[in-house]
């Protein structure tokens, strides 16, 4: 009987100090969980650089956390082209070049860069249309960022990158 009563409060013991360090146990996980995705309104993109030679355009594209707080990119934006007045070209994304898809953790101020790659070479008569404005969608995002950028990409077809952490030139 004696045994049963000493398991029973040694029983009681451990669930009351299990309960009282709960509250800290679960702060401490709530406080390690991973910055959620970046939304559109937290970030800001820039053209860094064109390159080109043999009718391959290279290009490279920053995202920079302009929000007060840290989120993450994981994957491949999305383009869409437009032409003078806003008149969208058709667009092909080709999710081809490397690096491949990594997390991202974009504290504030911090920047990410994505690479393109397009053909301004026509296989047909006339020349390729040029763009106006770049729609970017990041990836994980369901609301797009517009840049003025001019690219003469042949067929709409532009090659991205996945997102790579820090600044990088074309």
């Amino acid at each position: 009987m004696d045994k049963i009563r000493t398991s029973l409060i040694g029983v009681t013991v451990a669930a009351i100090v299990a309960l009282a360090a709960f509250p800290t146990v679960s702060a401490a996980l709530q406080s390690a969980a991973p910055p959620a995705s970046c939304l559109r309104n937290q970030l800001g993109v820039r053209a860094n650089g064109i390159d080109g030679a043999a009718g391959t355009i290279h290009g490279s594209w920053v995202f920079t956390n302009v929000s007060a707080k840290a989120c993450d990119l994981d994957g491949y934006p999305d383009l869409r082209l437009y032409g003078r007045a806003g008149r969208p070209i058709p667009t092909t994304v080709k999710r081809n070049l490397p690096p491949s898809p990594g997390p991202v953790k974009l504290l504030p101020g911090g920047s990410a860069t994505f690479y393109s790659s397009y053909s301004d070479v026509s296989s047909g008569p006339g020349t390729c249309p040029t763009t106006a404005v770049i729609q970017i969608t990041p990836p994980n995002a369901s609301a797009s960022l517009f840049i003025r950028a001019q690219l003469q990409a042949c067929r709409g077809v532009v090659n991205v990158s996945a997102v790579v952490g820090g600044v990088h030139p074309a």
